[in-house]
């Protein structure tokens, strides 16, 4: 369960998401011309309307394993996992790298931010067309999904942004074996700060082991 759980915090750091079958009775519909030029506005104005970004989170794994936590975004490149009980995991991107520290293990696995899915969506000025290849843009009801995969080739897999009235509500990434992770978001705040240390690894996994 601890192996898996890992596993899914790189990729869906790692990954995000709630499927939209969960939250529409049609199927997608893909857009296309002004229709999927709207979305893709939207989802840019979204992503760029906030510099920093609290959230509690659900991530389901491939295999059905469930954890809970807290996400916190700084942009640009900055965004912290922190797993409640009885998950004894701390995920930091510090703006370049990517850490998953396992605090029952006393490992950490590292990892460059830019072959991550959060690469494409932390910038500082987003902008999925230019930064990202956009695969498909689709409607399901009252949601809008815009799956993205790394222009530059870097990052196996892809990830599909869904959005409701205007805001981010969650994501999917599905690897290059086409396991899905699930990440849903809730509680979604905008904080004006965030405390010092709070995206650097070894300040974190240092306070938890006072703790």
């Amino acid at each position: 369960m601890t192996h898996m759980l890992r596993r899914t915090a790189l990729l869906g750091i790692a990954a995000l998401a709630l499927a939209p079958v969960a939250h529409a009775q049609t199927s997608p519909v893909v857009l296309q011309g002004a229709d999927r030029a709207s979305v893709l506005t939207m989802a840019n104005r979204y992503l760029n309307s906030f510099s920093r970004l609290q959230a509690r989170f659900v991530q389901t794994s491939p295999g059905g394993g469930r954890a809970n936590g807290t996400v916190y975004i700084q942009k640009p490149g900055r965004m912290r996992f922190e797993y409640d009980p009885p998950a004894q995991l701390l995920v930091v991107a510090d703006g370049s790298v990517v850490a998953v520290r396992d605090n029952e293990l006393r490992t950490t696995e590292r990892t460059p931010l830019r072959a991550t899915p959060l690469n494409i969506i932390l910038g500082q000025n987003v902008d999925l067309e230019r930064n990202a290849r956009v695969l498909r843009v689709s409607r399901s009801g009252p949601w809008s999904m815009v799956t993205v995969r790394d222009r530059a080739g870097q990052m196996d897999g892809q990830i599909t942004l869904q959005f409701n009235e205007g805001a981010l509500r969650s994501w999917d990434v599905i690897d290059a074996t086409g396991a899905r992770t699930r990440i849903t978001l809730s509680d979604v705040t905008q904080p004006a700060n965030f405390e010092p240390g709070l995206f650097r690894l070894p300040d974190v996994a240092e306070r938890n082991r006072r703790r």
